[in-house]
Parts: structure tokens; C-alpha cells; sequence
């Protein structure tokens, strides 16, 4: 484990829109970024652009796994987290709260919050 003494964050989505913003702003502001995404080549670009205080990890976030190999191998790398951006993309189809979207493939909001399918 290489400890860094500049603040680290974690995140997700990173590899474009508003994700390859803050990662870049992150970057400029002396952070150390673990950039999170599933899309591999535009997150492995952007690393490449941003040097040596970027890293590069393929996840799928919906994966809980996945995450938390990540999350391991950025500790492993910096010895700290200081910030999680969980800015991906990504909608849980199976929420507790919503028992009638469960199983479903699509769905859609209505004014008032209810289930519109």
C-alpha cells in the first residue's frame, strides 16, 4: 500500500458527463481520483489525459462485488478515501419501496410519484 498524503476520492460514472467533469476538476485541485465506470476505453482515456493522480477501474456498480473489489484496490493504492461520488448513472428496478415495479422491465414517473406502467 502506497499512502498518499493528498485527499482521495472514489467516482462513479467517471468516464463521461458530468462524471469526466468532476474528475477533471478533482485532478486540478490536487486530488487523488479512482474514476469508476463500466465504459472501459473512454475511462481509460480520460486517465491517461488526467497522469498519475487518476486511476482507471472497469466496474459495474450495480454489481455489489464489483464495488467492492474496487473499493478495496483504491485502499490498497492510496491507504484513504476521503470522498465517494457516486454520480453513475444506474436505476435499482428492485427497490423495497416500490413492490409493484419489481420484476418489471420498464416503468415511468407520474406527477405524483406513483408507478406508471
Amino acid at each position: 500500500m502506497s499512502k498518499t498524503s493528498a485527499e482521495v476520492a472514489i467516482l462513479t460514472g467517471a468516464a463521461s458527463g458530468m462524471g469526466e467533469v468532476l474528475a477533471r476538476d478533482l485532478v486540478n485541485k490536487g486530488w487523488h481520483v479512482a474514476c469508476l465506470d463500466i465504459q472501459k476505453e473512454a475511462g481509460e482515456a480520460l486517465v491517461a489525459e488526467l497522469g498519475d493522480k487518476a486511476i482507471f477501474i472497469q466496474c459495474d456498480i450495480a454489481d455489489y462485488d464489483q464495488q467492492a473489489k474496487a473499493y478495496t484496490q483504491v485502499w490498497n493504492k492510496f491507504g484513504r478515501l476521503d470522498a465517494l461520488l457516486a454520480n453513475a448513472g444506474i436505476v435499482d428496478k428492485s427497490s423495497i419501496y416500490i413492490l409493484d415495479w419489481r420484476g418489471k422491465d420498464e416503468y415511468a414517473w407520474s406527477r405524483n410519484h406513483e408507478p406508471a406502467l
